[in-house]
């Protein structure tokens, strides 16, 4: 079976003489049959018999090395049995030529041409791939065929909802690895179009194992272009984008059902998601992932009549940032009430310098959602404090010329989000910032204490 094997192997060499051979047959044959007397006529019979037998030995050879495997089954099967026809053909062709009608044995000549056109695309088809013959052909025919090149790039808007897999990594073997790996062709026992077929791998194994460094799959697209085991072996190999997101996806483990938003994305493929599919996966704070209803035009001119300021924080984003606009005949202690009415949707807050009271802060512990609060130049004290632990989404705290101390360190440390906090011109000394950074390494004080001063000299 060996030797056989080895035989066709020849067939992409042996196939070409036969078809030349039977196409210059069919050519002076149709010259013939309207040329009475025309020298070539001669070798007319000559030619079909040489094409014959040249198209018999390559026929073979093929039938051999469709044996296999790795090509798919409907173009294999026309490929091979339209093969054989035309090998009948040139045998009849050449049988009948001096006993036959000029004009009909020409016409035969004719759908002898045209069949082996077929045969040869099906061939090429199944070795280049399915738009090798229009991929560098003149724009009308591109346009025939329905043909779309160059790199268009779809837009993705939302990480959660694009899957790593199906809509990045994809596209990508698609495009440069289905050719010569796809359900049409499967070389080296290689299917990457079937997700089943590609974790499980080709002849020599699995192409996905562990890491970028540890896969098949990413050695071969990394090698020296030169190299004979270099993937893809014709067109264009991947580019550095594409290189970089594959490594990605295989050092995430390679996972077919996860979306963006479920991985991490360090900044290189931040910044490549984002050029080529206009991805932001960039992370978003709280109120950007967050959505809430929009505050009324009406509800919003009954807290100004308040004597409140109040806008959105931004044109597609329904929290607000609300103030105060020290009107004199109102007192923000007496007001802040009406803020229980969109209390969900306030995202800053701003009462500084308004003579806030401690009382006042039961409604701004209602405010689940606030991620900014300025309450500097305030008579606010540590009790009011303790009204503030459920603002689980605090990430911003002024507390600048208030009347707190230490003691409203064990209440800070609820703020599980808090960043920063501002404590010029306060009691809220050493103690209560070594207490705060204990619970909330990552939160900034700003001003009164600077922890872990080295000694001067």
């Amino acid at each position: 079976m060996d030797i056989l094997n080895w035989v066709g192997r020849f067939h992409p060499a042996l196939v070409h003489l036969p078809i030349g051979i039977l196409i210059i047959a069919a050519v002076f044959h149709w010259i013939s049959a309207r040329r009475p007397g025309w020298k070539g006529t001669a070798v007319v019979s000559t030619l079909y018999f040489f094409g014959f037998l040249a198209a018999a030995v390559a026929a073979f050879a093929g039938w051999m090395l469709a044996k296999e495997g790795g090509y798919q089954s409907d173009t294999i099967f026309w490929h091979r049995w339209l093969g054989i026809l035309m090998v009948i053909l040139s045998f009849v062709l050449w049988r009948l030529n001096r006993n036959t009608s000029r004009i009909t044995m020409s016409w035969l000549g004719v759908g002898l041409i045209f069949g082996l056109l077929l045969v040869g695309h099906l061939g090429g088809e199944m070795t280049h791939g399915e738009n090798y013959m229009v991929e560098n052909a003149p724009n009308f025919v591109k346009k025939l065929a329905s043909y779309e090149e160059g790199t268009h790039y779809p837009v993705y808007n939302d990480p959660d909802s694009t899957l790593v897999y199906a809509d990045i990594i994809m596209p990508i073997l698609e495009k440069k690895c289905w050719t010569c790996h796809s359900n049409n062709i499967t070389k080296g026992g290689l299917n990457m179009e079937d997700l089943e077929a590609f974790l499980k791998g080709g002849k020599n194994g699995k192409v996905i194992e562990g890491t970028a460094t540890s896969s098949e799959l990413f050695k071969r697209v990394t090698l020296d272009p030169e190299s004979k085991k270099f993937m893809p072996p014709k067109g264009n190999a991947l580019s550095y984008g594409e290189i970089k997101l594959l490594e990605w996806w295989l050092d995430s483990g390679a996972p077919t059902d996860k979306s963006i938003a479920s991985l991490e994305t360090p900044a290189n493929i931040q910044s490549i998601l984002l050029s080529r599919y206009q991805l932001d996966t960039k992370p978003k704070s709280y109120i950007e992932k967050t959505k809430v209803d929009a505050v009324t035009e009406e509800t919003m001119e009954k807290i100004r009549q308040h004597g409140f300021s109040i806008r959105q924080i931004a044109m597609n984003n329904n929290f607000v940032d609300v103030g105060w606009r020290d009107v004199d005949s109102l007192s923000v202690n007496n007001e802040i009430g009406i803020l229980e009415e969109i209390a969900d949707k306030i995202a800053w807050l701003d009462l500084g310098s308004t003579n806030l009271d401690d009382a006042s802060f039961k409604v701004i512990g209602t405010m689940k959602n606030l991620v900014r609060l300025k309450v500097e130049d305030n008579p606010v004290t540590d009790a009011a404090i303790k009204d503030l632990s459920d603002l689980k989404h605090l990430e911003s705290l002024n507390l600048y010329k208030t009347k707190i101390t230490d003691i409203c360190a064990a209440d800070l440390v609820n703020l599980k989000e808090l960043k920063k906090l501002f404590i010029w011109q306060t009691e809220f000394g050493d103690e209560g910032s070594t207490q705060l950074k204990a619970a909330l390494p990552k939160v900034e004080v700003i001003g009164g204490y600077t922890l872990n001063t080295p000694p001067s000299d």
